[in-house]
């Protein structure tokens, strides 16, 4: 699976990255677009640091610039796609509404770009929602812990019964030392009568 996670973080961080990128350089044009529907909402919020659609949407590029960079590095994952899920729900709810264009190739274009933006969505949640590790890795790490802890607990019996055998030859080279003085000390006494 790795690979195609390789392949996949930085196509979908690519928008980001970029709509970001222009955001930050010029807001006006995407806060002209999103102002109607953002600033009844921003009246309402009072914990939000300004009401001023156009630094509110220079916030949204800064944020978008930096969880995509976040994304293409694979830093955070979890927390990173489920930022870029949360930044595209209010670009769902006041971009792309096909169903006012009277121009059929536009309202075929607003619709596209708003399926897009769903599935992108969409697959944010889906990589938000993997488990951290693959079950074969899991797998694999638990038998590596098992092996561990199977070598520990062997090597702890081998140094119980290394120790066991050091402390059964000390007692016999002692035994045998204290013999010899014996013996040595009977010659002694043999050769002095």
């Amino acid at each position: 699976m790795r690979p195609f996670t390789t392949l996949a973080r930085p196509l979908v961080a690519a928008p980001y990255i970029i709509t970001g990128l222009e955001t930050l350089r010029d807001p006006r044009p995407r806060a002209e677009l999103v102002a109607p529907a953002v600033k009844p909402i921003a009246d309402r919020l009072d914990w939000l640091p300004t009401k001023d659609p156009e630094t509110l949407v220079r916030i949204e590029g800064a944020l978008s610039l930096g969880t995509g960079m976040l994304l293409l590095s694979g830093r955070f994952r979890r927390l990173t796609t489920l930022l870029l899920a949360a930044q595209l729900v209010p670009s769902l709810a006041t971009e792309h509404h096909y169903w006012t264009e009277d121009d059929p190739e536009r309202r075929a274009g607003e619709r596209s770009h708003l399926l897009k933006n769903a599935s992108l969505f969409g697959a944010l949640l889906m990589t938000a929602a993997e488990p951290r590790r693959s079950p074969r890795t899991a797998a694999l790490r638990r038998q590596v812990h098992d092996a561990r802890v199977q070598a520990g607990a062997e090597s702890k019996i081998l140094r119980k019964q290394a120790a066991a055998e050091l402390k059964n030859a000390k007692r016999e080279a002692a035994r045998q030392v204290r013999e010899a003085r014996r013996g040595g000390r009977r010659t002694a006494r043999s050769l002095k009568h």
